[in-house]
């Protein structure tokens, strides 16, 4: 089962170089939240997910610098969720891990070549994956067996 979790980023994502047994992997942690309003109590509730990329060719690593960069509009799917409970000030927060991520658009960078080909587009990827107006506006979750 896939989950492919979209939205725009509120925030810059973790970026970590020199990663791998060479040396030559850089690491990008993006963060994405769907908020879900009841609309008879108006109670609103907050699901986070967190998504780790890895990336090893310079195409790659421009490719994700570019297309991750706060305010864009991404499309990641992930293999699998994994729960993670944190505690903070008496609250609880629930964050939602992707494994196995990768970036929607990412599998047309040909790794042999020095520059990726253009950014995301995400008036593209809109049309793709559709979800109500409630969450397409606040980011969106989905499902695929």
């Amino acid at each position: 089962m896939s989950h492919t979790v979209f939205g725009t980023l509120r925030k810059a994502p973790y970026i970590k170089e020199g990663l791998g047994q060479d040396g030559q992997s850089t690491m990008f942690i993006v963060e994405l939240s769907e908020m879900v309003k009841d609309r008879k109590t108006q109670e609103k509730t907050y699901t986070n997910y967190s998504a780790t990329i890895f990336a090893k060719s310079f195409a790659q690593i421009d490719y994700y610098r570019t297309s991750l960069a706060e305010g864009n509009y991404i499309v990641v799917t992930g293999e699998k969720l994994k729960v993670d409970t944190r505690e903070h000030n008496g609250k609880q927060y629930i964050t939602l891990q992707m494994e196995g991520a990768r970036l929607a658009g990412a599998d047309y960078i040909d790794n042999n070549k020095e520059q990726a080909q253009g950014g995301f587009q995400p008036q593209q990827q809109q049309q793709q994956y559709q979800a109500p107006p409630q969450q397409q506006q606040q980011g969106g979750f989905n499902n695929q067996s």
